[in-house]
This record gives C-alpha cells, sequence and structure tokens, in this order.
C-alpha cells in the first residue's frame, strides 16, 4: 500500500532536506515514480531552492548601495533637525511654564491660609461685613460679594466671628489680593 499525495505534500520539505527516516524515504520515492504530479512539485522545489542559493539573481543593482547610504545621511540630517526643534520648544517652553507658575498669585486669586486653629484668620478684613438675614450658611461676605444670598444684614467682623460665621473664601480672598498688590 502506498501514500497518498497529501502525505507526499506534508513530508517533501523533509525528503529534500533529506531529514526523514530511510523507510519513508523509500515510500516517497516509490510515490516518485508513480506519480508525475508530486514528481513536478519535488522538481519545481528543488529550482526554487536553486534560484535563491544563486547570489546572482538576488544580488541589488548598481549604484544600489551608495543611493541607500545617500538615503541614509538625508534622513538622519531630517531627524536630527526635527530632533533640535522640539527640544529647542521644550527648552523654551521650561521657562515659559515656571514664569506662568511664579506668577499664578496674580493671575489667579489668593484663598485665605488657615489659621493654626484650622478656621480662616478672620481679622483680615476690618470693619463691616455682610451675612444673610434668609439662608443659614453662616458665612460672612465684603459688601456687593456675588456670593451673598438672600437679604444682606451688616454687621462688624467681630460681631460675625463672634456668632459663629466665617470669611467667605471668594470675597474676603480678592480683598486680601488687592491689599496685598
Amino acid at each position: 500500500m502506498g501514500i497518498s499525495c497529501q502525505e507526499v505534500w506534508r513530508d517533501i520539505s523533509d525528503y529534500i532536506d533529506e531529514d526523514l527516516d530511510p523507510v519513508q524515504r523509500v515510500a516517497l520515492e516509490r510515490h516518485f515514480a508513480e506519480c508525475r504530479n508530486c514528481t513536478a512539485l519535488l522538481d519545481s522545489m528543488r529550482n526554487v531552492i536553486a534560484l535563491y542559493r544563486d547570489e546572482r539573481v538576488l544580488a541589488p543593482p548598481d549604484g544600489f548601495h551608495e543611493r541607500l547610504c545617500q538615503r541614509l545621511k538625508e534622513e538622519t540630517k531630517s531627524s536630527r533637525r526635527s530632533f533640535l526643534a522640539w527640544t529647542l520648544t521644550a527648552a523654551a517652553a521650561l521657562p515659559l511654564g515656571f514664569a506662568l507658575f511664579s506668577a499664578r498669585k496674580l493671575i489667579v486669586p489668593a484663598h485665605d491660609h488657615q489659621s493654626p486653629a484650622g478656621g480662616p484668620e478672620p481679622l483680615q478684613v476690618a470693619g463691616t461685613v455682610a451675612i444673610s438675614i434668609d439662608h443659614d450658611d453662616k458665612v460672612y461676605h465684603i459688601a456687593g460679594c456675588p456670593r451673598l444670598q438672600g437679604k444682606p444684614k451688616y454687621v462688624t467682623v467681630e460681631e460675625a466671628i463672634r456668632d459663629g460665621y466665617t470669611p467667605c473664601v471668594y470675597c474676603i480672598g480678592k480683598s486680601r489680593s488687592k491689599k496685598n498688590s
């Protein structure tokens, strides 16, 4: 009983490389003697291998090496230029970032500093402040603060603190930053 064409196709590469045991090799040789299609496949594979082994077939065209080196030099120059441009941009952006970070006190309104007891420092605002009669928010504001809700009642800072009110972070911080400027 012989082997099928599918078995030959599966083992033909090992046959060419001489990696088959003697029994399989003899079976394939008998099949090649009887089957013209598998013999043609074997001959075609051997021709392809012979072509790839011939250096002349796969040799690059004349001047290829010089053109490749020139192209690599050009690409390297442009990539160096790109790297230099990105480096200079980053170097320029860094001082700008530091300047903006340093100037944030001028741009962003200051927030209240917390006293050691955990509450805002109330004595920074002198005079009269407004508290809401209608809302039970326990926050005192400078007159005209947009965060004041309800009908205002004007009291001294000391009275507001004594009654348990805390300063509005928005308007008190705004007035402190104006005083510090």
